[in-house]
């Protein structure tokens, strides 16, 4: 009897010791089962954009030359209706609205993407008989570039545009992005342009349109954490949104008068 309660004391003895053994570490790290999914940091998320318009105004200088080529361009509605013709005499702005898209912090400049709905233009060289249709526009802010279909099922890249600050260009009270920037035409597109309407009107370099987007983004999310644009005050509490018209935001080293004091509100004489 005295034997078996030796043997089964040893017996727990070894089990514990196994048990003991196989625990890990104190400050050892979890098994892989037990570790949590990494949190993304600040900055990293995309804020969708749930609507907006953006306005492509085509400058007076290419509207010239295409009408020296005898290229015409004209207005094309969502559903491909042809419009009026964009015209010296004419309208020179397409208005487009945003279908989608969303916006990211990349590296303090606007990044994402935003997607324009399935309007656009139709460019027409009656002489040669030749039409292109440009349409579903998107604007890749990371990128700085702005491409659109051809309705042939493939793409085209447009130019290119300045990227936008951030912090300047988001007003995180109303959430509303605002850009404004010229589109600066490639050497691949005017190419490929000049092959499609058989034209030389199209050259790298040349200003191609000049763009005004505002995009209102998802209202759900915390801007400042989403896109690490904590510790600035919105936009809307700056002092050029108090000055009131003629009045300079700021004056010349060495002058004085009709501008605003830093937030300080602004002189009565104007400038």
């Amino acid at each position: 009897m005295h034997a078996r309660r030796l043997a089964t004391a040893a017996a727990l003895a070894l089990t514990t010791t196994a048990l003991t053994g196989a625990a890990p570490p104190p400050g050892a790290a979890p098994p892989p089962r037990a570790r949590t999914a990494a949190v993304r940091p600040a900055g990293s998320t995309e804020v969708p954009v749930v609507r907006g318009t953006a306005r492509l105004r085509v400058p007076s200088a290419l509207l010239a030359r295409l009408a020296a080529h005898g290229v015409v361009p004209k207005a094309l509605g969502a559903k491909g209706k042809s419009g009026p013709h964009l015209t010296r005499d004419g309208s020179r702005t397409l208005s487009l609205r945003l279908s989608g898209g969303a916006v990211t912090n990349s590296g303090g400049k606007a990044g994402g993407e935003l997607r324009f709905g399935a309007a656009g233009v139709a460019l027409v060289h009656a002489k040669a008989h030749r039409t292109l249709r440009l349409t579903g526009f998107t604007a890749d802010l990371g990128q700085g570039t702005l491409s659109a279909g051809t309705g042939r099922g493939t793409r085209i890249g447009l130019g290119s545009f300045p990227r936008a600050d951030l912090r300047s260009a988001l007003n995180t009270r109303t959430r509303v992005l605002r850009l404004k920037a010229p589109v600066t035409l490639s050497a691949a597109a005017a190419e490929r342009l000049n092959t499609a309407l058989a034209t030389k009107v199209f050259t790298r370099g040349a200003r191609l349109l000049d763009v005004r987007i505002t995009a209102s983004l998802d209202r759900t999310a915390d801007l400042r954490t989403a896109l690490n644009l904590s510790g600035r005050r919105s936009p809307a509490s700056t002092t050029a949104r108090r000055c009131p018209p003629g009045c300079r935001r700021r004056c010349p080293s060495g002058r004085s008068g009709g501008c605003c004091g830093g937030g300080r509100g602004c002189s009565s004489s104007p400038s």
